[in-house]
């Protein structure tokens, strides 16, 4: 019977050994558990901080964006301001180019009469120089 009393004395041995090992899983997975849960607010709260910053950004590109449009409305006005007074530039240079033809046609028509009357001066002088200058004079005094 010994026998069984020191067999159950090493089981109980064993069992106490197995009990504290027990113990001492059971307060590591506790400590892993507190780190856990530790880990897991972190996270929560990088979490909010990000979801904050990126809802900022957001906020942020759409007033970009805004402003992009504005300047595009603004550029597209300014462009059609620009188109419009070239316009009126243009037609004014027309104008003018076709007030410079007039006036210089007129001046070239005149040039022209001018000279037809000195070709026909011209005519008329070296008609009366060549040999029949004495018959006219002979004409005259009849």
């Amino acid at each position: 019977m010994e026998e069984n009393g020191t067999k159950d004395k090493i089981e109980i041995v064993k069992l106490k050994k197995d009990i504290e090992q027990v113990n001492r899983i059971n307060s590591r997975i506790d400590i892993a558990i507190d780190k856990l849960t530790d880990v897991s607010t972190s996270i929560k709260s990088m979490l909010a901080v990000h979801s904050e910053k990126i809802a900022r950004q957001e906020q942020v590109d759409e007033i970009i964006f805004e402003k992009l449009k504005d300047r595009a409305a603004e550029i597209d006005k300014v462009k059609a301001d620009i188109e419009l007074s070239l316009y009126q530039v243009e037609k004014r240079l027309l104008i003018e180019i076709k007030s410079l033809k007039n006036d210089i046609g007129a001046r070239v028509g005149m040039l022209e009469k001018y000279r037809w009357i000195i070709l026909g001066a011209a005519i008329v002088i070296g008609w009366i120089v060549s040999g029949n200058f004495s018959e006219i004079v002979g004409l005259m005094n009849q």
